[in-house]
């Protein structure tokens, strides 16, 4: 019997609580993948209606979700970019070149009828993150 090179990552006191069956993200192969990361608030539970500032929110999110198993934004190398108005372009990528100033990892933006409305409702953005595992 093979054994998998498999594991959830940890979940961050930093980061959003996931709904039940939900993981933070996966360890697999020298890689961590993160999916569904959004922009709500730990703190509050809530997401601001403004575009930009949930792209900050999705992006610290991902850095603390990363945090949680001894990763940084520099280990990610690609995130996909999952969107319900290609209008919030501009102000997500204002935010990723706050946080990936310089040799930013691949990105690709995806239009979706709706970047998941729950939890929260109002979600501008969802991110799905590959990033190198230490």
């Amino acid at each position: 019997m093979t054994s998998l090179d498999r594991a959830s990552m940890p979940q961050s006191p930093d980061a959003p609580d996931r709904m039940a069956g939900m993981v933070p993200g996966v360890r697999a192969g020298g890689f961590l993948f993160l999916s569904a990361i959004r922009g709500r608030d730990p703190q509050t539970n809530s997401m601001s209606d403004d575009p930009y500032e949930q792209a900050v929110q999705a992006l610290r999110n991902v850095a603390a979700v990363l945090a949680a198993s001894g990763a940084t934004l520099a280990h990610v190398v690609k995130v996909t970019l999952y969107l319900h108005d290609l209008e919030t372009r501009q102000a997500f990528h204002r935010a990723w070149m706050e946080f990936f100033p310089e040799h930013p990892p691949a990105r690709i933006a995806v239009c979706v009828a709706d970047a998941n409305a729950a939890p929260g409702g109002n979600a501008h953005f969802a991110l799905d993150v590959i990033a190198l595992a230490p």
